[in-house]
C-alpha cells in the first residue's frame, strides 16, 4: 500500500513538472529566464494567462514591483486600460516575491494594499480633474478646493489586504457649497458624480477586465444610503444611528485616497463612537451574536474549510483582538491600532493577552493568511475555500513548502485548534445557565409584586427582611422600571448574582445598600453591568469590597470607571509605583487633544491610584502610615 502512494505521488508531481514546462514552453521563453519563473507557473494559473496575453512581461523582472502610469498625460478612454495593466502587473510581482520567499507574509499584505492604494489614487485623481475642468472645484467654506475623501475599512483600513479582494469604502466630504467653475453645479451632485464615476473606473468589467471590485455597502444606510455624505452627515448618523457591527466595520479605518488630513479629522470626530471612554464589555454581546450568525451561515452553506469563517479560521483571530480593542481602546490610546498583527502586540504588552497565547495566535495569522494568499493567486479569485482537486491540493502543498497535501492540512488543523481554543475561552458565557433559574434569581424577578424575605433567608442570607425592604424599594424605583430591555436583562444576571456572594456576608444588609447605591448609578450606563456580567472575578471583589470598606463603595459609587481597577491584577498586588503614574500622566500629556480632556484625564488618574491605595490599605499590603504619606 505504502509502495502505491509513493508511486502515485511521483506520478502526481511529474505531472505538475509536465504542466510547468509546457507553460513555459508555451510562452516561448529563452531558457534563462525559464528558471525564475516556475514556482511562479505552479503557483498560479492567472500568472499563466497574464504572462500569455502580455508576452514581453515574461522578459522583465517580476520581483521589481511596476512604475504607476501617469493618467494625467492619458486620454479618458485609457484611463480604465492603464489601471487594469498596472494592477495586474503589479499583482504577478506580489505573487512572484511570495513565491520566490522575497517578501513576508506582513509585506504582501502591505503590498497588497499599497497597489490598491495607489490604483485608487490614480482613479480619484483622473475623474476629479475631469470633473473640475467642466464644473470647478467645490470651494469650502474659507474657498480652499475640497476633495472627496476615500475612507478603506477592513483590510484595506488595516493595510492588510488580500490578494484578491473586495476594496471596502465609504466616501464623504467636508463640507457644502457650489462649484466654482463654468458649469456650476452643487456640492451634493458634483461629489455624487466624483464618487459614482471613480466607482466605475475601478470595478466596471471591460476587456482588460476591472481594477478593484468595489463595495460601498458599509456606509450609512447600507445601500440605500447617500453614495458620498457630508462630515456633518456621518456625525450625525453615528450619534443617532450607530451600531455594535459598526463599531467593528470602522475599527480599521483609514484614510487611503483623496483628502487624507480631512479624513483623520472625520476619524477623530468618529472616535468616541467606535472607543468607548469607558471599559465597554457590552462589546462581548454584540460580538456573540455576530458569531453565532457566522457559524449558522456557515453551517448552512457547508464552510468547514473556509479559511476565513470556518471554526479556527481568520475570522476568529480578528474577533478576538478586536473585541479586546473595544473594550479598552477607550482608556488605553496604545491599543488604537489598525494592524491585527501590530494590535495583537500592543494588547500582550499591555497584559490582555498572555505572551503564549500571543505568538500562537500570531503564527496562526500568518500560516491562515498566506495560506488565503496563495489560494486567490492561483486564479485571481476571491476565494477562501480549500481545493478539493487532489493536483490543485499537491500543488497547493509544493508551493507553500509541504511535500504532499496532508502535511499542509495536519498544520491548518493544528492552528485552527489553537485558535478555536482561545476564541472559545474568550466569549465562554460567564455562568452557564442552569436548567431552571435558582432560587435567588426567581426571588429577584418577581420583586416587586411577589417574593417575600423567606426566599432570602432559605439562601443563607442574615438580616433578610431588612435586605428584602431595600431590594423592594430598589425594585420599585423609577431607574429600573424605565431601563431598556437589553439593560435589564443584564440587571437580572447581575443582581441574583450580587445576592448571592452577600449571603455570606457579615451584615449583609450595610453591604446590599452599598451595592444598590452603587447599581443606582450604573442603571443607565450598560457597560458596567455587562462588566459584572461577564467578570465574575470583578463582581466578587466588588462584594468583597463593599463589605470591608464604606469609603471605597463610596469611591466606586460616585466614580463607576474605578470598576476597572477590580479587573487589573496589578491594582490587586499595591498602589502604582510613582514611575508608573508619571508614565501615565505623560502618556496623557502627549495624546490628550485638548487642555479639558487632560484634566478629565489626569483626574480619572487620581482617583485611580488613591482607589488602589485603598485597597491596598483595606487589604493590608500597605501600612497606613504608608498609604497616608
Amino acid at each position: 500500500m505504502l509502495c502505491g502512494d509513493n508511486r502515485g505521488m511521483s506520478d502526481s508531481r511529474a505531472a505538475l513538472d509536465d504542466l510547468v514546462e509546457s507553460r513555459l514552453d508555451a510562452l516561448q521563453l529563452p531558457s534563462a529566464q525559464r528558471a525564475p519563473l516556475r514556482p511562479l507557473l505552479l503557483a498560479s494559473d492567472f500568472a499563466f494567462e497574464q504572462l500569455r496575453r502580455v508576452p514581453e512581461w515574461g522578459t522583465r523582472n517580476l520581483a521589481l514591483p511596476p512604475a504607476p502610469p501617469d493618467v494625467a498625460v492619458l486620454d479618458p478612454a485609457q484611463w480604465g486600460v492603464a489601471l487594469r495593466r498596472y494592477r495586474r502587473l503589479g499583482s504577478l510581482s506580489l505573487i512572484q516575491r511570495d513565491v520566490l520567499g522575497i517578501d513576508s507574509v506582513e509585506q504582501t499584505l502591505a503590498g497588497a494594499s499599497r497597489l490598491a492604494e495607489v490604483c485608487l489614487g490614480l482613479a480619484l485623481d483622473a475623474v476629479e480633474a475631469a470633473l473640475a475642468e467642466r464644473h470647478g472645484r467645490v470651494p469650502d467654506a474659507e474657498g480652499r478646493p475640497q476633495r472627496l475623501c476615500v475612507l478603506g475599512l477592513g483590510k484595506l483600513g488595516g493595510g492588510e489586504l488580500n490578494f484578491s479582494s473586495d476594496v471596502d469604502l465609504v466616501l464623504a466630504f467636508r463640507q457644502g457649497g457650489e462649484s466654482a467653475g463654468p458649469a456650476r453645479i452643487d456640492h451634493e451632485r458634483w461629489f455624487a458624480r466624483a464618487a459614482q464615476q471613480f466607482v466605475g473606473l475601478l470595478s466596471e468589467v471591460t476587456a482588460e477586465g476591472f481594477a478593484y471590485r468595489v463595495d460601498l455597502r458599509l456606509r450609512p444606510f447600507g445601500s440605500a444610503g447617500r453614495v458620498a455624505m457630508s462630515f456633518a452627515a456621518m456625525e450625525q448618523y453615528f450619534q443617532r444611528e450607530g451600531r455594535d457591527w459598526e463599531r467593528y466595520a470602522w475599527l480599521k479605518a483609514r484614510p487611503v485616497a483623496g483628502d487624507r488630513e480631512a479624513g483623520e479629522e472625520l476619524l477623530d470626530a468618529l472616535r468616541p463612537f467606535v472607543f468607548r471612554r469607558y471599559l465597554d464589555y457590552t462589546a462581548f454581546a454584540g460580538l456573540r451574536e455576530m458569531k453565532a450568525l457566522i457559524a449558522a451561515e456557515v453551517a448552512r452553506r457547508e464552510l468547514s474549510e473556509h479559511v476565513k469563517l470556518g471554526p479556527g479560521g481568520i475570522r476568529e483571530i480578528e474577533f478576538i483582538v478586536q473585541l479586546l480593542q473595544l473594550i479598552r481602546g477607550g482608556r488605553e490610546p496604545e491599543l488604537r491600532v489598525r494592524g491585527l498583527l501590530p494590535a495583537l502586540a500592543a494588547l500582550r504588552d499591555a497584559g490582555h493577552i498572555d505572551e503564549s497565547a500571543a505568538v500562537a495566535l500570531a503564527e496562526a495569522y500568518r500560516f491562515l493568511r498566506r495560506l488565503e494568499n496563495r489560494l486567490q493567486m492561483l486564479r485571481d479569485e476571491q476565494t477562501h475555500e480549500l481545493p478539493e482537486d487532489p493536483q490543485l491540493r499537491l500543488r497547493l502543498a509544493l508551493g507553500l513548502g509541504f511535500a504532499q497535501w496532508d502535511a499542509l492540512h495536519a498544520e491548518l488543523q493544528a492552528h485552527r485548534a489553537r485558535v478555536s481554543a482561545e476564541f472559545g475561552e474568550l466569549l465562554a458565557p460567564p455562568r452557564r445557565a442552569a436548567a431552571a433559574p435558582g432560587a435567588l434569581e426567581l426571588y429577584w424577578r418577581g420583586l416587586p409584586e411577589q417574593g417575600d424575605a423567606a426566599a432570602l433567608a432559605a439562601a443563607g442570607m442574615g438580616q433578610a427582611e431588612a435586605v428584602h425592604a431595600a431590594l423592594l424599594d430598589f425594585a420599585r424605583s423609577a431607574g429600573v422600571r424605565t431601563m431598556s430591555a437589553r439593560s435589564r436583562r443584564r440587571l437580572d444576571q447581575v443582581l441574583p448574582a450580587l445576592l448571592e456572594a452577600v449571603a455570606g456576608a457579615v451584615e449583609p444588609e450595610r453591604t446590599v445598600q452599598r451595592l444598590l447605591h452603587l447599581l443606582h448609578a450604573i442603571l443607565r450606563r450598560s457597560s458596567y453591568l455587562a462588566l459584572l456580567e461577564e467578570q465574575p472575578a470583578a463582581l466578587a471583589r466588588l462584594v468583597e469590597t463593599f463589605s470591608r470598606s464604606a469609603l471605597l463603595a463610596e469611591r466606586l459609587s460616585a466614580h463607576p470607571l474605578l470598576l476597572d481597577e477590580l479587573l487589573d491584577t496589578r491594582a490587586q498586588a499595591g498602589p502604582a509605583p510613582r514611575a508608573e503614574l508619571d508614565a501615565a500622566a505623560q502618556r496623557l500629556r502627549a495624546q490628550a487633544e485638548d487642555i479639558e480632556a487632560e484634566l478629565i484625564g489626569l483626574n480619572e488618574l487620581r482617583q485611580s491610584a488613591a482607589f488602589r491605595l485603598g485597597l491596598a490599605a483595606l487589604n493590608r499590603r500597605e501600612a497606613p502610615a504608608v498609604v497616608a504619606a
